[in-house]
């Protein structure tokens, strides 16, 4: 169905109607013109000195405001209809990825939005656990990811309770007994697992306080699953915490200009729509990928961007009627791209037409953009298919 979206610049509107109202100003200067289209029967003698009264200068000002405001002079409100034309392209019956269009019967929308992190797994450990084996025996370090940071495991002991109850190197510390511990350094992290383990070795041996909690994120689990995804499987992860997302100064104190904002979970979820018929080789970082793909509101329905899509059945300007883009996996320009698709078109085969669930933090986070009908901290869904890879429309 057409999505209806507002193409008008609001600030265009307004230097406009403001360009106008100053022109109203100055013509209302000439006092000789104004007196004598206020009182065309009794207008003035050249070189007669008289002055418009001030009322009779508001009540024409006002007037020639509505007048104007009201007519087609000045730029008005309009709406366009956006549409994807994926399926007006290439030829049906060649099967082409062109042509790909999502299923009919797509994917629960509420099944994917409340989707849980698949690479996170969580350990149980007892009092009995500490006592026997004398501490856990892990290493924490911090890992950069561009303004973020997340606190991994830099080692583990040998012959440790980590170890043997397989915690491994690499792997990201998402919670202690509840605590998150994504959203605080190494140190922190460091506090949460010295607090919990001596409130467990303080509780009674059988209570059920005597028990802790570890929940790691094995970055690797989310990878793999992607290059072994079918239309049956869903696979997410968690690209950010839940919690506050206040821009402050070290002591807490709120920057100039910032409102007390917070989040959910940001959660990416990827499912397969239509599976490759063949595949030899999977897209990894540095190919070159060609897609196809349609982009809408998840909420609303609304398409704001495609790779097909017209505006009141003109093709968008700049684009030059193509039909697919083109752009390096994990190496994409800072904000030329959704960074989203970084994330899930890994492992992508010819032919496999994939739904990307991207939150906020990776779309267009608390402001939206209202002119394209996305509203503030809008998920968004992008149906991708991959048309060719460095070049190759073959599998």
């Amino acid at each position: 169905d057409a999505n209806v979206v507002n193409v008008t610049n609001s600030t265009f509107n307004r230097i406009i109607i403001s360009t106008m109202i100053r022109a109203l100003t100055i013509a209302l200067l000439s006092l000789d013109a104004a007196t004598a289209f206020v009182h065309p029967h009794s207008a003035p003698q050249l070189g007669t000195p008289t002055r418009l009264e001030a009322h009779d200068r508001r009540e024409l000002l006002a007037s020639c405001a509505a007048t104007l405001i009201g007519s087609s002079i000045l730029p008005q409100f309009v709406s366009a209809v956006m549409t994807d034309e994926t399926l007006s392209y290439a030829t049906p019956s060649l099967d082409s990825s062109y042509t790909q269009q999502s299923p009919n019967e797509p994917v629960s929308l509420a099944s994917v939005s409340s989707a849980a992190p698949t690479d996170e797994i969580t350990f149980t450990i007892t009092k009995s656990d500490l006592q026997n084996m004398k501490g856990l025996g892990l290493e924490l370090g911090e890992v950069d990811f561009r303004t973020n940071f997340r606190v991994v495991v830099k080692s583990v002991t040998a012959n440790s309770l980590a170890e043997r109850i397989g915690i491994k190197k690499g792997w990201i510390v998402v919670s202690v007994n509840g605590a998150d511990g994504e959203r605080t350094d190494a140190s922190g992290v460091a506090t949460y697992f010295s607090r919990a383990v001596k409130s467990v070795l303080n509780e009674p041996d059988d209570s059920d306080e005597a028990k802790m909690y570890l929940t790691f994120r094995d970055p690797s689990v989310f990878r793999s699953d992607l290059k072994n995804l079918t239309p049956d499987k869903q696979v997410s992860t968690k690209v950010a915490p839940a919690g506050d997302t206040t821009q402050r100064y070290a002591d807490g104190t709120l920057r100039p200009g910032a409102s007390v904002t917070e989040q959910q979970d940001q959660v990416v979820s990827v499912s397969q729509l239509i599976a490759p018929k063949f595949c030899t080789r999977k897209a990894t970082t540095d190919d070159l990928l060609e897609i196809s793909y349609i982009g809408t509101v998840q909420d609303t329905g609304a398409i704001f961007d495609g790779s097909a899509v017209k505006i009141n059945g003109e093709a968008v300007p700049g684009r030059g009627n193509d039909i697919s883009i083109l752009f390096v996996l994990g190496k994409q320009p800072f904000g030329q791209f959704p960074p989203g698709w970084d994330v899930g078109l890994e492992g992508m085969c010819i032919g496999e037409r994939r739904r990307l669930i991207i939150p906020p933090v990776l779309g267009y986070g608390a402001v939206g953009v209202p002119r394209r009908g996305i509203p503030p901290n809008a998920t968004l869904q992008y149906d991708v298919t991959l048309v060719s890879l460095n070049g190759l429309a073959t599998p």
